[in-house]
């Protein structure tokens, strides 16, 4: 209560301060108020206002212009942009088509060398089988030419000895009464006379095939019918004699049934 007191108090002195009519302090002399051309300044500030707004226009004006240039600037440089990210995802295709492309040719490239090596491989191999078989036709070709000068040189020792044979041979064929006569290669033939007590001339023959191993009958006129066993004589023994002999009886015992 004593504060509030003392607060007004204080308050109340305080407005003690402010002058008043009982004050002893002098008043402020009146200064003369300046008299002004309020036309003339109202013309300067229309003319300020419109400069300033002159230049603000002139501001906005190159604002909107540099926005429209700095938009189409940016525009240009977004669809710039967008052509290079185009252009390098265009080339970096490229480069992965290029770099598969590179690894396919580098393993043909590497298969093909594998190839041409196996085929000089193979060449040489074949150059080297070549040449033996060349040498071993070579050798073959001596062998046969070997082989044909002596069969020749046999075939005029043997016709040289025909031509010696020929005489005493006429002797024995017509005293053993058979004629052997080569048929065509690797057959002979056996022709017999007087067999016949009819007819003393008649010929009975058989051909025999000696081009293998086991003889056989090329051809038998007339049939005997004991030519199987006569066969099998001739090559268990190999006795011609023996089998000129017993066809000769065979075809002896023909006539008489």
């Amino acid at each position: 209560m004593d504060t509030s007191n003392h607060r007004l108090s204080s308050g109340s002195n305080r407005l003690s301060l402010v002058p008043g009519k009982s004050s002893n302090i002098p008043a402020p002399p009146v200064l003369p108020f300046p008299q002004l051309d309020t036309d003339e300044l109202s013309a300067r500030v229309a003319t300020f206002t419109n400069e300033v707004n002159f230049a603000i226009q002139k501001i906005k004006t190159k604002i909107a212009e540099n926005t429209g240039q700095w938009v189409q600037d940016a525009a240009e440089i977004r669809e710039r942009d967008r052509e290079l990210r185009e252009d390098m995802r265009i080339a970096v295709a490229q480069e992965v088509a290029l770099a598969n492309a590179f690894k396919k040719e580098k393993e043909e490239a590497s298969n093909m060398s594998k190839a041409v090596q196996e085929f000089a491989i193979q060449c040489e191999d074949m150059k080297q089988r070549h040449e033996a078989l060349e040498e071993q036709v070579a050798i073959l070709r001596r062998e046969v030419k070997a082989k044909r000068e002596a069969k020749i040189a046999l075939k005029k020792a043997l016709e040289e000895q025909v031509l010696k044979n020929k005489p005493e041979l006429a002797s024995f064929e017509s005293i053993l009464a058979l004629r052997i006569v080569g048929v065509k290669e690797d057959q002979i033939g056996f022709v017999f006379t007087r067999i016949s007590e009819l007819n003393w001339d008649k010929e009975y023959s058989m051909t025999v095939d000696v081009s293998q191993h086991d003889y056989s009958v090329a051809e038998c006129n007339p049939v005997l019918p004991e030519v199987q066993s006569l066969l099998r004589y001739l090559n268990d023994t190999r006795d011609f004699y023996g089998f000129i002999k017993k066809v000769r009886k065979a075809f002896k015992d023909l006539t008489k049934k």
